[in-house]
């Protein structure tokens, strides 16, 4: 069943580690791809902002983290302080991340589409791009395990 409501996706790394990531689906009709991609940044920035402040309780060095999007507009749109009308329906998502943006407390960086990892949580792929994208997320097939683990028959 399409009921239009689109499924978000990120992806945290800390370095070249993956440390969390998430897929689900929205809960209601967005209007544009840009209010998803927005709602989507919004949630991966609230999760970065918890993680960076228990790095800082941890007494670890922070850094300013960036999050690429393979939306143009959304990067645009951050990097614009004009609020446009065509927006109002998803401004404090917007506002949220433009002030972060603003006060150079996060980078907001285009990513074509061909290298958007977490497409792989949110899309169907080809066979080829799975696997691409699979390893970047440094999962691995093991096909030595079995689900009958070592049950014999």
């Amino acid at each position: 069943m399409d009921d239009r409501k689109s499924t978000i996706g990120y992806c945290v790394y800390l370095g070249n580690n993956i440390i969390f990531w998430n897929s689900q689906k929205q809960k209601v009709v967005s209007r544009s791809s840009t209010e998803i991609e927005y709602r989507s940044i919004a949630a991966v920035l609230s999760e970065i902002i918890w993680i960076s402040s228990l790095l800082h309780e941890l007494r670890l060095p922070s850094i300013v983290p960036t999050i690429h999007s393979d939306n143009l507009g959304v990067v645009l749109l951050a990097a614009n302080p004009i609020t446009h009308s065509r927006s109002k329906h998803f401004e404090l998502d917007l506002h949220f991340l433009r002030d972060r943006v603003q006060q150079h407390q996060t980078h907001l960086v285009h990513l074509p589409g061909i290298f958007e990892v977490v497409d792989i949580l949110t899309k169907p792929l080809s066979t080829i791009s799975f696997i691409k994208f699979r390893h970047k997320l440094k999962v691995e097939c093991n096909p030595i395990i079995s689900l009958r683990g070592n049950v014999s028959k």
